[in-house]
């Protein structure tokens, strides 16, 4: 546990300042072997000399070029799959006609640029295709399902009287989904709680601003508790602070001087104890709520007023004083309150903050001399790729706007965890020379040291579910005669349901969603098999790349992580559907931590083999046995989802992108109900023993539970439970 503030040993000291000077001296220096003052652009002995001043970046540690090795395999598998997307297709049959093209797809998450001579695909004047400045509605990747003809019927039919509202949903997109929201937090979070406090510095005050002020009820033991549980657990998944700095450099001067407006570092140790206190009471203390007999998974606080409410109150009375500032505490603060606006299902006011951080970021990198070998330079990294995560991947799966911070992603290295890296070699060095306590020491900095591991597997992962996007977005526009997702108005030749109302509904749909556009019997081009073997190939080598103590296979990946080879695994699964009424808080977050790895990528291979399911549905007379086996594939990979199995979905606060998986699982629990009510999907599941009926029954039951709890506070999986609750004959709850 870190202290606030400890005296440095001499030797200590000493390693610290060679391990600098052989950092940043310059190479004049180095070759002369003196002092160098590091002054730059030239240093004082360069000057003297009248030479050029030169100074190298540090090389990456022994761990850090585990990650870098991965990065580097993901840019050559990518420039494989550039060429594969744009010269390969897919038929009925499997086979693959050729395209004449020579571009590639673009990295960026926007959509690609296309070279003039791609006679296939006509070149788009802006980010996004011609058909898109059409009368287009976004729509929500999963909501996007509900409009499938085959599930939009059969909703229709089934009675379903929130099936009414589908109406709204061809004609607004996802602004109908986004003011259910709206409607369900009308009011911005309580204002009344905070801390009690008084002035103590009443004399004159500098530079206009009032007196500092302390709180009396915020104690040494309340800072150290929730600053540690911050950084064991949202800290963890997100990087944003060094713990060292932030003890011994922001928290030591706020006991000393107290907390002040137009202060950074008052808002950013505040924007902590908040999380902190949300780490403690949502994993430990009491459920906010017991949703059909079954304690909720928000814990601490109530549902109107989250635990840390008083803290953050207190912070986001200061925060009007600096928000307009672009520097990094800026960008910081932001990501920590839209933090815990996830943390407290505010999803819009998530959002906007991450917007805010995304946007400060840029100014940040463009306007800014930064120099990425510097301690500060580093937290400038694991800020921007805070930012492209939550932004992207909140993107990618709900069709969310984006700032465009994602275009700078060449510029931007990866960080290098410097700062931490050195603290374990002192510790290891340290704990060499100490008896008794060396093995504890060092075992714990290990378990310490993977969360750098998790946040670089998490950027290399999201540049692989980018290219899947941009992928499949390219093959299907260049294989089909109209845009998949531009409204003909032509119906299909063949009718899933012959009732009068599936018949009209469908003839509507056809006309009104960019699904079923030009999907007929005849230019229906099926999924790009050959394409999507590709990505599910480079999918699993990325899992195969990563470093020791995040792999896992298919068959283990309920266990714990392997993180020390000369270790046994506990006997008792890390995930389980239920693990009792006790809460269970594992160090460094790991259950979440780990569940959130999985869970992206098996959503991402889910992603990958679903256009296996809408063909399943709507024509199967072209079903291959092939097709049959990809089906069953998505299928399989969305069941038992790590992250809504327990421990994670009793910690639902400690989640990340919570409003997101949200969203995906409502799209899943459709897919899910087909396999029953289906013939085909059924057919396949029962065939191909694939995927087991048991295992489909287990996730849905999981993830009925998910959206039971998560309605109370989203307004989306409110509506969505309307749908849900009579499709699965579901009693209505009291």
């Amino acid at each position: 546990m870190s202290s606030i503030s400890h005296p440095e040993a001499p030797d200590a000291t000493l390693r610290r300042e060679r391990a600098a000077i052989a950092a940043q001296a310059c190479q004049t220096c180095r070759n002369r072997k003196s002092k160098c003052d590091e002054v730059r652009p030239k240093c004082g002995l360069c000057r003297r000399l009248g030479v050029d001043c030169e100074y190298r970046e540090p090389l990456p540690t022994k761990k850090d070029k585990t990650m870098v090795h991965i990065l580097d395999a993901l840019n050559r598998l990518e420039n494989k799959f550039d060429n594969l997307a744009m010269t390969s297709g897919s038929s009925p049959d499997g086979s693959t006609p050729s395209m004449r093209t020579t571009g590639t797809a673009s990295s960026s998450l926007s959509m690609s640029t296309v070279r003039p001579n791609q006679s296939a695909i006509p070149p788009p004047s802006s980010d996004y295709p011609p058909t898109f400045r059409q009368p287009y509605q976004h729509l929500t990747v999963p909501h996007k399902i509900i409009l499938w003809p085959g599930i939009y019927i059969h909703l229709l039919n089934s009675g379903i009287p929130a099936a009414s509202d589908l109406q709204y949903v061809l004609e607004e997109g996802t602004h109908w989904f986004i003011r259910r929201e709206m409607a369900k937090h009308p009011e911005p979070l309580p204002s009344k709680l905070g801390l009690p406090c008084f002035a103590i510095n009443a004399g004159p005050h500098e530079h206009g601003r009032a007196a500092n002020v302390a709180f009396p009820t915020l104690t040494i033991q309340q800072i150290q508790e929730f600053s540690d549980a911050y950084f064991n657990t949202f800290n963890v998944l997100y990087p944003l602070l060094n713990r060292e700095t932030f003890m011994n450099g922001i928290v030591s001067r706020l006991l000393r001087e107290g907390y002040g407006e137009g202060d950074a570092g008052s808002v950013l140790a505040l924007m902590v104890f908040a999380l902190g206190k949300v780490a403690v009471e949502g994993v430990l203390h009491r459920p906010a709520s017991v949703v059909n007999g079954q304690p909720s998974g928000f814990r601490g606080g109530t549902i109107e007023e989250p635990p840390g409410l008083e803290f953050f109150n207190e912070a986001r009375r200061r925060h009007g004083f600096v928000m307009t500032q672009c520097t990094l505490e800026n960008v910081q603060i932001n990501l920590l309150q839209a933090t815990y606006y996830e943390a407290t299902a505010r999803h819009l006011d998530f959002w906007r903050s991450t917007v805010s951080a995304s946007m400060a970021c840029q100014v940040l990198i463009r306007c800014q001399p930064i120099d990425w070998s510097t301690a500060e330079g580093d937290l400038v990294k694991r800020a921007y790729w805070t930012c492209v995560l939550s932004e992207d991947l909140y993107h990618l799966d709900l069709d969310l706007p984006q700032t465009g911070i994602h275009t700078m992603e060449d510029e931007v290295p990866m960080p290098y965890f410097q700062q931490v890296q050195e603290q374990q070699d002192e510790d290891q060095m340290g704990s060499s020379s100490t008896s008794g306590s060396s093995t504890v020491g060092a075992g714990a900095n290990e378990e310490r040291s993977h969360f750098q591991y998790h946040f670089l597997a998490m950027i290399a992962l999201r540049r692989l579910i980018a290219r899947i996007h941009n992928v499949i977005h390219e093959c299907e526009r260049a294989m089909q005669s109209e845009p998949l997702w531009q409204g003909s108005g032509s119906s299909p030749n063949k009718e899933p349901d012959d009732s009068t109302t599936g018949t009209l509904a469908h003839q509507k749909l056809t006309a009104s969603t960019p699904q079923a556009a030009g999907e007929s019997f005849d230019d229906y081009g099926g999924p790009p098999v050959a394409v999507i073997r590709e990505m599910v190939r480079q999918l699993d080598s990325w899992r195969a790349l990563l470093p020791r103590p995040l792999q896992w296979t298919d068959n283990d990946k309920f266990d714990f992580p392997a993180s020390d080879p000369l270790m046994r695994r506990p006997n008792e699964p890390l995930f389980s559907v239920d693990q009792g009424p006790i809460p269970i808080g594992h160090r460094y977050n790991l259950d979440v931590v780990t569940a959130q790895l999985r869970t992206r990528f098996y959503y991402a291979r889910f992603m990958m083999y679903r256009p296996f399911v809408y063909k399943a549905l709507h024509f199967p007379e072209l079903m291959t046995p092939d097709d049959c086996n990809c089906c069953a594939l998505a299928i399989k990979s969305v069941c038992l989802c790590p992250l809504a199995m327990a421990p994670p979905k009793n910690k639902k606060r400690l989640v990340p992108h919570m409003f997101a998986w949200t969203q995906s699982f409502m799209g899943i629990l459709l897919i899910l109900r087909l396999t029953t009510a289906n013939e085909c999907l059924s057919r396949i599941i029962d065939e191909t023993n694939v995927v087991g009926r048991q295992e489909i029954e287990d996730t849905t039951g999981i993830m009925l539970d998910w959206m039971r709890d998560v309605k109370q506070v989203d307004g989306i999986a409110e509506w969505s439970w309307g749908i849900l609750e009579p499709l699965y004959g579901l009693q209505p709850e009291q």
